[in-house]
């Protein structure tokens, strides 16, 4: 039996029909979404009058809800390979002892293996873009590609106290003046303050004067990072960071735990967007970051599950459930962030975070990213509230489809670029090497 992806292979338009679509207005209605050449030629809600599209085939998505692609803003994709390591250690123990050893030992393979691995599991999420931040990026890349998710991609900056890996500088600015191509953003990165010296993020900040790319950052993960770096700057990470010009083009910082008012009022000014990484944050006993006080001073708030061995798993249907709830704890106060606020965080802003000014919403204009959950499930049932439904509910295994630029990379279990197997035997050898 052939699957959707085969039919829509041949074809320019498809008619993705009879849908629950996800709108940009906080609604859902019924219609058809018409793709034409990776892009949304049309939503037609029942009722619409529209032309016919020669030569369009037809997907029945009955029963079906149609939503954007989920965007996940922050991970370390190949750490699949780690997944579990230095489970109960807080941040900076699980680095020195657990993951930094490992990560000695990693070769560009390695990384290869581990983020084909990470690519399936985040498209059978539903996840249609990442932002990416580990070593061997050009490994990494290969796999990415081949899986046909969109990454955000980096070659990470580090610069300890004076020492700086002999020609990283170099390396970034050559990275990203490859340039944006296809599904693959090149944008500028350092791993945190507290890896980098202030030469270093000056230098990398008068170096993208000429490319105005984002940079992709760790901030305020922890009161003991947060502290130290007003001990030795007298200034926050945001603030220091922000005197150095790293933030002139944007950014879209992890974490943000310990973020103050002024941190706020500067990610606004700048265009910094914070990206909430409940699981992580949990897992290590970081905190949370005050995400309603952000979004009250107007920053953009995204989504991320930072790596496997912190999460552990890139299932941003659970990092939607958390982050909707545990504010509500904290705070006592179950009106804190409605589940239309966290889709949005898992959608556009996501896409906003990341520069895709041209994804995250259904409607015409936009690229095709978008994922297809099956709502004839038992958890599912009743509907009375389908964004609610969606954020307390919704599991990433009621993912039917994920499409990215109308391509289907993702149906009900299969992988239209991807051999399971072979990704899962290499992952496996790659394993056996690190000795995990």
């Amino acid at each position: 039996m052939n699957s959707s992806a085969d039919s829509v292979r041949k074809r320019s338009a498809t008619i993705f029909a009879n849908a629950t679509i996800m709108l940009p207005d906080r609604r859902f209605a019924k219609g058809d979404v018409v793709v034409e050449d990776g892009v949304i030629a049309a939503v037609r809600l029942d009722g619409d009058e529209g032309a016919p599209v020669a030569g369009a085939v037809s997907v029945d998505c009955d029963r079906r809800l149609l939503m954007p692609g989920l965007v996940n803003c922050h991970g370390h994709t190949a750490m699949t390979l780690l997944r579990g390591v230095g489970a109960g250690l807080p941040l900076k123990r699980w680095l020195e002892e657990a993951i930094f050893p490992v990560e000695a030992r990693m070769c560009a393979e390695d990384v290869r293996a581990g983020t084909a691995l990470g690519a399936m599991e985040m498209l059978a999420g539903g996840t249609t873009a990442v932002a990416d931040m580990y070593d061997f990026p050009a490994a990494a890349e290969s796999s990415f590609s081949e899986a046909g998710i969109k990454v955000s991609i980096n070659r990470v900056g580090l610069a300890f106290a004076d020492d700086v890996p002999p020609g990283r500088l170099g390396e970034c600015v050559e990275y990203v003046a490859r340039g944006c191509e296809g599904r693959i953003n090149r944008d500028f990165c350092i791993h945190s303050e507290y890896l980098t010296n202030e030469k270093f993020c000056r230098e990398l900040a008068a170096a993208n004067r000429d490319f105005r790319r984002p940079v992709h950052l760790h901030v305020s993960e922890t009161l003991q990072e947060h502290e130290e770096c007003i001990r030795r700057h007298g200034k926050t990470p945001i603030a220091y960071l922000a005197d150095t010009g790293l933030l002139d083009f944007g950014a879209y910082a992890a974490h943000c735990v310990f973020a103050t008012d002024d941190d706020f009022r500067i990610m606004r000014e700048k265009g910094v967007s914070l990206v909430h990484n409940p699981t992580s944050n949990m897992k290590l006993g970081s905190g949370f970051a005050r995400i309603p006080e952000a979004i009250a001073a107007g920053v953009n708030v995204a989504l991320g599950t930072d790596g496997c061995a912190s999460n552990d798993n890139l299932n941003l249907f659970e990092e939607m459930h958390l982050a909707a709830l545990v504010h509500k704890g904290i705070r006592r106060d179950p009106t804190v962030l409605t589940a239309w606020d966290v889709l949005e965080m898992a959608t556009v802003n996501g896409a906003r975070a990341l520069g895709r000014t041209d994804t995250g919403e259904i409607a015409p204009g936009k690229k095709a990213d978008f994922c297809i959950i099956d709502l004839d499930r038992t958890h599912l049932e009743p509907c009375r509230d389908l964004a609610a439904l969606i954020v307390y509910s919704m599991q990433a295994s009621d993912v039917a489809m994920t499409v990215v630029d109308g391509e289907i990379l993702y149906e009900n279990g299969q992988f239209m670029r991807l051999d399971p197997g072979r990704v899962k035997f290499e992952f496996l050898q790659a394993v056996r090497r690190l000795g995990l």
